[in-house]
């Protein structure tokens, strides 16, 4: 979540897509436990679900570049300003997910319960109390295994301490200065895919024997691995070797492309019409690139774990062009009735703490719910509920005391 200074004024359709996203997420996390433990038929339910919801992170950076570019504070400033807010709910919820496995297991859970339910991705999963302590000393240098979502949060750092430098450019640049920038931040999505398209050429008698060197040397054989691929530096590109894993398009990279995106598009004036010609289509499209790409990568019997999120991946060209498209969509947005103006303008406050918290109480709703509903119903009801009661715990308790805004989030 983008921490947004309170004397900014309101603005309806940011707070739509505040909820919309975090929506999303939830429901993201809602499908973990099916994602990583449930059946064929199952998993197939969660390709169509889980596609629909990975513009979640990009829509969150791109309403923080939305909201904030360009900076007036330069690096101390912003420390100051945003980093300091992280820190004190960045430490409590990781220490509130170091001990929850624990407590879990003292309150008579089954482990094997709070391994498939609660922490799916979790390896090993420890539930002593000495592991607490190991595990929140641990998140200094990285997330923690129960508190996944707090990826983020380093991510955010980073984002708002490159926005200084970012900031004066983007003041004097011109629009097609800008989206020349963007253009070359999707050349760095599509290279996500340069391994697939490798995979398809070596398959072919005049792409195996043009690319025989490249597999060699890079590959170590004339086939590719896809279980190893994390990024595309996994399969060397513009320069990148051994000794260099930045490739020439490295600096254009990752999710301050996401920032530009939603910097440039907030500025974008389209009728409605115009809007659905634009917006329905970037949505439908990439969710079936989406979609589609991750039935076909799941159905492949060597589909390892790295690879089962593949089109899952958040900097990629379907997954931009879904989330373009809903920014674009959500931004018709402007009106909202006096109590949902009211509930939008309230999770602006609380929306960091509410995304900290949400995964417990999204992943125990699952756990109430599992068995009894079909697994739409029981994806959409987890991440609603959960959603729900994270958002009316964090808001109340921020309303008791001042000093739980500022531990919360």
């Amino acid at each position: 979540m983008a921490v947004v200074a309170e004397k900014k004024p309101f603005v309806v359709w940011m707070g739509w897509l505040r909820l919309f996203a975090l929506l999303l997420v939830c429901v993201c996390h809602a499908c973990d436990p099916l994602s990583a433990f449930g059946t064929p038929a199952e998993k197939t339910w969660i390709a169509w679900i889980g596609s629909a919801a990975r513009p979640c992170v990009p829509l969150f950076v791109m309403l923080t570049g939305a909201l904030l570019l360009p900076v007036n504070e330069g690096f101390g400033g912003m420390c100051r300003r945003r980093v300091s807010r992280l820190v004190w709910p960045f430490l409590l919820w990781t220490a509130v997910y170091a001990a929850l496995p624990w407590l879990l297991a003292t309150c008579g859970v089954a482990v094997e319960m709070i391994q498939r339910v609660f922490f799916p991705f979790a390896a090993p999963l420890h539930t002593d109390a000495p592991s607490i302590v190991r595990t929140f000393f641990l998140s200094l240098f990285q997330f923690n295994q129960y508190a996944v979502q707090l990826w983020y949060i380093y991510l955010l750092v980073g984002l708002y301490l490159f926005m200084p430098i970012l900031s004066p450019w983007l003041r004097t640049a011109t629009l097609r200065a800008k989206v020349a920038f963007l253009g070359l931040w999707g050349a760095t999505l599509a290279l996500h895919y340069w391994p697939l398209l490798l995979e398809a050429l070596l398959g072919t008698s005049w792409g195996a024997t043009f690319f025989a060197d490249y597999a060699t040397r890079f590959l170590g054989g004339s086939t590719v691995n896809l279980a190893a691929t994390t990024s595309w530096d996994a399969f060397p590109l513009l320069g990148q070797c051994d000794w260099n894993t930045f490739g020439g398009l490295y600096m254009f990279a990752g999710f301050v492309g996401y920032l530009v995106l939603g910097h440039v598009l907030r500025e974008v004036r389209l009728s409605l019409g115009r809007t659905l010609t634009i917006g329905v289509p970037l949505v439908v499209v990439g969710y079936a690139i989406v979609a589609l790409g991750t039935h076909w990568m799941w159905a492949r019997p060597e589909c390892t774990a790295k690879m089962f999120e593949y089109f899952w991946w958040y900097c990629s060209i379907p997954v931009a062009m879904m989330s373009a498209g809903i920014f674009l969509l959500v931004k018709q947005l402007n009106w909202a009735p006096r109590p949902v103006l009211f509930l939008l303008k309230d999770l602006t406050k609380c929306g960091l703490g509410v995304f900290c918290a949400h995964y417990v109480f999204v992943t125990g709703t699952y756990y109430l719910l599992n068995g009894l509903l079909p697994i739409p119903l029981l994806v959409a009801c987890s991440a609603v509920i959960g959603l729900a009661v994270a958002w009316t715990l964090v808001s109340l308790l921020e309303r008791i005391h001042p000093l739980a805004r500022r531990l919360l989030g």
